[in-house]
């Protein structure tokens, strides 16, 4: 109504306010992740992000970076494979939810520690290869 304050306004203030006081909070010195894995500089930070537990203070963050990214970098891959006249990778039929293809992907990490100094998407790249490997001229 016209003269009235808008109680929204404060409510979005208050909440505001709020959030930006979380912010300022410390964070356990537990927490398996840290702002710095955010980075993603290696398939091991990648690989930390994915497996985050609920318990920590990072995981919403966490979770929805490792889709986010994992599935950035799959799509990008995806398109590079389309363009090869030899696939690298092929999905079978049924193609593998997401959930289970990035469980995958990190359970495939832990067997093979080697791969977690290389760059992330390498890393999602030599898991592709060798988890979904094409026969020739598919």
């Amino acid at each position: 109504m016209p003269g009235q304050p808008a109680k929204t306004n404060v409510v979005t203030a208050g909440m505001f306010a709020f959030v930006l006081c979380l912010g300022i909070l410390p964070v356990k010195a537990t927490a398996a992740v840290t702002e710095d894995k955010f980075l993603v500089q290696t398939t091991g930070d990648l690989v930390d992000l994915c497996k985050v537990t609920s318990a920590d203070p990072y995981y919403t963050a966490a979770i929805n970076f490792c889709h986010g990214f994992s599935v950035g970098v799959f799509r990008v891959l995806q398109e590079e494979n389309r363009a090869k006249s030899q696939h690298l990778f092929c999905f079978p039929d049924p193609t593998p939810r997401r959930a289970d293809a990035i469980a995958g992907f990190v359970q495939w990490v832990d067997t093979n520690p080697e791969q977690k100094k290389q760059a992330p998407a390498d890393g999602i790249a030599a898991y592709l290869l060798q988890k979904f490997p094409c026969g020739r001229g598919k």
